[in-house]
């Protein structure tokens, strides 16, 4: 007995691998398989569009949010919190009228750095000024002083004065030099320093 050898098994082809059916069932069940996978996907496909505007569209309204000028309220506190700040600097740039030994000691300071000496200070208090609009709520001390010294370092004081002492007005300067060799000149200067009083 002659044994042949094995031939080599053919490979099926897929529809040959499926179950036994008739010609007609095989294809209408690769096309039923070919629909259920293709239909999800074209619809998924089909609906990225409309997905897509609407993701822009929350997107841009968000950035417009963000995008969009603060409210009426923000700006009020804003304004608000601005307008406080700079009535505090005000405030601080205003003496108040018990300070006048601090505001004697400033005049005094600033002589000395200027190589005059003072002879005599005077100080009053004025009431309110008096004006068109009613009554100015910043009390008023008026200082006088007297100076020895060269009429050049009364100019420099006087000239070192506005950043000594913020609300100070000079109102009256008299110099008088000197006419004999060795004496020192000397003048008179009337200052006005605008004060707070009020309560926090």
């Amino acid at each position: 007995m002659m044994i042949r050898p094995e031939e080599p098994e053919q490979k099926k082809s897929f529809l040959d691998r499926l179950p036994k059916l008739g010609r007609v069932s095989q294809l209408m069940l690769i096309i039923g398989i070919f629909l259920i996978l293709v239909i999800p996907l074209g619809m998924v496909y089909l609906q990225q569009p409309a997905r897509q505007i609407q993701l822009k569209g929350a997107l841009s309204n968000l950035e417009r949010i963000l995008e969009a000028p603060t409210t009426e309220k923000e700006n009020l506190e804003r304004e608000l919190s601005k307008a406080e700040a700079e009535l505090e600097a005000a405030r601080a740039a205003f003496l108040s009228p018990d300070q006048s030994p601090e505001i004697i000691d400033r005049l005094l300071e600033l002589a000395e750095s200027n190589d005059i000496d003072v002879t005599q200070t005077q100080v009053s208090v004025v009431e309110e000024e008096d004006t068109d609009e009613g009554a100015s709520q910043y009390p008023v001390l008026t200082f006088k002083i007297y100076l020895e010294g060269q009429v050049p370092k009364f100019q420099n004081f006087l000239l070192a004065l506005d950043a000594a002492l913020l609300t100070a007005e000079v109102k009256e300067v008299t110099f008088t030099i000197a006419e004999e060799e060795g004496e020192e000149d000397t003048a008179s200067i009337t200052i006005d320093v605008s004060c707070y009083e009020g309560g926090e």
